[in-house]
């Protein structure tokens, strides 16, 4: 299983997922000891700890983070089609959120709040 997080966060050295050394709060992963004792006194770990910890450890805070840059990005990008138009999954257009265009189709059914489709797709799923 392939890993998001493959370097040292404190010197982005590449490490195996296995690599030992590691916050015991967070599980972020470290090359050495050092590297460890280092972000944690310096370089600022202690910080975002918690906040790591509590969003379900390393992989899962970063991966979050990652979903929400992608999605600001959808937005982003979208923005210029999506003006005036609703979520066809809530039927909502004024959202925070923004609108994405779902799938490749013309006309105004395309147009979707990720979090929509996120939830639709839990629910077949599911």
């Amino acid at each position: 299983v392939k890993m998001i997080l493959t370097t040292c966060a404190a010197c982005a050295k590449p490490i195996e997922h296995d690599a030992s050394s590691r916050c015991v709060a967070c599980e972020t992963r470290y090359c050495s000891d050092r590297c460890l004792r280092y972000h944690a006194h310096r370089g600022g770990h202690d910080d975002e700890c918690a906040e790591i910890a509590s969003g379900g450890g390393a992989e899962q805070h970063h991966a979050n983070q990652k979903y929400d840059e992608a999605v600001a990005d959808a937005v982003e990008i979208c923005a210029y089609d999506t003006e005036g138009q609703t979520c066809f999954i809530c039927m909502d257009g004024d959202a925070e959120e923004g609108l994405v265009r779902g799938c490749a189709c013309r006309g105004a059914a395309g147009f979707v709040h990720v979090s929509c489709l996120a939830r639709q797709a839990q629910v077949l799923v599911a």
